[in-house]
């Protein structure tokens, strides 16, 4: 069902700038070179609202990237939590590329605080801190 559900939930997108919103909460995704990006909206399409798994928000995929994405108001770990969980449920379902979390708040935890949060902890280990960005609204960055 799952897949179903990725397939029925997927909008290709050429835009050059690619922004999501919600919570106040604002990302910013730079398509430079207009190449086709498909969005998923994760809560809402692929898991129903009535749904109790845990889920991000979107998922940006590029050529070569999957682009988690939480947007938060202030709850860095809750928001650690729903990435986490999303990428072990979808990540066997989509193809085999590099995938990178991204957590935007109103405002929130410090970097030197986030290994505090058993959440940040757990996402790390599953793809590498370095494709982790959490930032304070708005977060803008190039998707290719």
């Amino acid at each position: 069902m799952i897949r179903e559900n990725i397939i029925n939930c997927k909008e290709p997108v050429t835009d050059a700038i690619i922004v999501l919103k919600e919570n106040r909460s604002r990302y910013v995704g730079q398509n430079k070179k207009n190449e086709e990006v498909l969005m998923y909206k994760v809560d809402g399409c692929i898991y129903n609202s009535t749904s109790n798994i845990p889920r991000c928000d979107y998922l940006l995929e590029t050529t070569n990237q999957l682009f988690f994405i939480e947007l938060k108001g202030v709850h860095i770990n809750k928001g650690l939590g729903q990435l986490y969980t999303t990428i072990i449920n979808l990540k066997d379902n989509l193809n085999k590329k590099k995938v990178k979390a991204r957590l935007v708040s109103t405002r929130g935890a410090k970097p030197n605080r986030l290994n505090s949060f058993k959440e940040y902890r757990n996402l790390s280990k599953l793809i590498g801190v370095i494709n982790i960005k959490i930032k304070n609204t708005p977060l803008t960055e190039n998707l290719n």
